[in-house]
Protein backbone atom coordinates (compact mmCIF):
# COMPACT_ATOMS: atom_id res chain seq x y z
CA UNK A 1 0.00 0.00 0.00
CA UNK A 2 1.45 3.35 -1.06
CA UNK A 3 1.93 5.96 1.62
CA UNK A 4 0.28 9.31 1.11
CA UNK A 5 2.17 12.51 1.90
CA UNK A 6 0.13 15.02 3.89
CA UNK A 7 1.37 18.57 4.35
CA UNK A 8 0.47 19.99 7.75
CA UNK A 9 1.16 23.19 9.58
CA UNK A 10 2.97 23.07 12.91
CA UNK A 11 -0.34 23.69 14.72
CA UNK A 12 -1.95 20.78 12.86
CA UNK A 13 0.98 18.50 13.73
CA UNK A 14 0.54 19.38 17.40
CA UNK A 15 -3.18 18.65 17.15
CA UNK A 16 -2.45 15.34 15.45
CA UNK A 17 -0.11 14.29 18.25
CA UNK A 18 -2.61 15.24 20.96
CA UNK A 19 -5.60 13.64 19.20
CA UNK A 20 -3.54 10.49 18.61
CA UNK A 21 -2.67 10.37 22.32
CA UNK A 22 -6.36 10.79 23.13
CA UNK A 23 -7.48 7.99 20.78
CA UNK A 24 -4.69 5.75 22.10
CA UNK A 25 -5.93 6.43 25.64
CA UNK A 26 -2.62 7.95 26.78
CA UNK A 27 -4.52 11.10 27.79
CA UNK A 28 -8.19 11.89 28.35
CA UNK A 29 -10.24 14.13 26.09
CA UNK A 30 -10.40 16.66 28.94
CA UNK A 31 -6.61 16.77 29.02
CA UNK A 32 -6.59 17.20 25.23
CA UNK A 33 -8.92 20.21 25.54
CA UNK A 34 -6.52 21.87 27.95
CA UNK A 35 -3.47 21.18 25.79
CA UNK A 36 -5.07 22.39 22.53
CA UNK A 37 -7.16 25.15 24.19
CA UNK A 38 -10.42 24.21 22.48
CA UNK A 39 -13.76 22.98 23.79
CA UNK A 40 -14.54 19.37 24.65
CA UNK A 41 -17.12 19.35 21.86
CA UNK A 42 -14.50 20.35 19.30
CA UNK A 43 -12.08 17.69 20.60
CA UNK A 44 -14.79 15.06 20.19
CA UNK A 45 -15.41 16.24 16.62
CA UNK A 46 -11.67 16.09 15.85
CA UNK A 47 -11.41 12.59 17.35
CA UNK A 48 -14.38 11.42 15.29
CA UNK A 49 -12.95 12.91 12.09
CA UNK A 50 -9.52 11.43 12.91
CA UNK A 51 -11.02 7.97 13.32
CA UNK A 52 -12.86 8.23 10.00
CA UNK A 53 -10.31 10.05 7.81
CA UNK A 54 -7.03 9.59 9.65
CA UNK A 55 -4.45 12.41 9.87
CA UNK A 56 -5.87 14.00 6.70
CA UNK A 57 -9.04 14.78 8.66
CA UNK A 58 -7.14 17.22 10.89
CA UNK A 59 -5.91 19.38 8.00
CA UNK A 60 -7.79 22.66 7.53
CA UNK A 61 -10.42 22.40 4.82
CA UNK A 62 -10.13 26.14 4.13
CA UNK A 63 -6.52 25.93 2.95
CA UNK A 64 -6.03 27.40 -0.51
CA UNK A 65 -9.42 29.14 -0.61
CA UNK A 66 -10.20 32.85 -0.56
CA UNK A 67 -11.26 34.27 2.79
CA UNK A 68 -14.97 34.93 3.15
CA UNK A 69 -14.30 38.57 4.01
CA UNK A 70 -11.98 39.25 1.04
CA UNK A 71 -12.76 42.20 -1.21
CA UNK A 72 -13.58 41.57 -4.86
CA UNK A 73 -10.99 42.47 -7.51
CA UNK A 74 -13.34 45.13 -8.92
CA UNK A 75 -13.71 46.83 -5.53
CA UNK A 76 -9.96 46.71 -4.89
CA UNK A 77 -9.17 48.33 -8.25
CA UNK A 78 -11.77 51.05 -7.55
CA UNK A 79 -10.22 51.85 -4.16
CA UNK A 80 -6.70 51.90 -5.60
CA UNK A 81 -7.77 54.27 -8.38
CA UNK A 82 -9.43 56.59 -5.84
CA UNK A 83 -6.32 56.63 -3.65
CA UNK A 84 -4.04 57.41 -6.60
CA UNK A 85 -6.19 60.37 -7.72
Amino acid sequence: MAKKIISMLHKELDRHQIIWESTSRHITQDQATERISISIRQVRRLVQRYRIEGPQGLVSRRRGKRPNNAFSAKFRSLVISLVRD
